[in-house]
């Protein structure tokens, strides 16, 4: 009986949060493994440093709970504009996914390993892309505010 509550409990929560992330998809799942590739690539960088530290390893994970924090945040945006494109989770999810990927580049680095260039020329103009896509300069776009005119509209700003 207790392993059935267990399970059920598992199951409602799962589902919850892969709601809330906007469903479970390629871009997630890359984004779950380039975190944890970073993770471990922190960690054995930290052994060669001789500088593990179990608050910063701890820090290092709340940080990566914070990423899907904020993929949420995107994937309620996506909702509230009726974007049903998932721009703003997916390019969210790319921005992280460079970045942890650069991070990782920046570890394995530091363990004496050589990098290709190209590889982390490839990975800064992906992070800067989905930093700023195309897709939002869109006029047609949904809900799209005039942030020229937001602060006029009846805040004396």
């Amino acid at each position: 009986m207790k392993e059935t509550v267990t399970t059920t409990i598992t199951a409602l929560g799962t589902g919850a949060v892969t709601a809330l992330l906007g469903g479970w998809d390629m871009a997630l799942e890359i984004l779950l493994i380039v975190m944890a590739l970073d993770y471990i690539t922190g960690v054995a960088s930290a052994f060669k440093r001789k500088a593990v530290s179990s608050s910063e390893g701890y820090m290092g994970l709340l940080k990566k709970a914070s990423i899907f924090v904020i993929i949420i945040l995107a994937a309620q945006l996506d909702r509230i504009t009726g974007n049903n494109t998932q721009v703003f989770r997916n390019c969210t999810a790319f921005f992280f996914v460079t970045n942890d990927a650069l991070s990782v580049l920046e570890n394995v680095g530091e363990l004496g390993v050589s990098l290709p260039t190209f590889l982390k020329s490839a990975l800064i103009k992906l992070r800067d892309a989905n930093d700023h896509p195309p897709e939002l300069d869109d006029e047609d776009t949904p809900n799209k505010v005039n942030h020229e005119t937001a602060n006029d509209e009846g805040d004396g700003k």
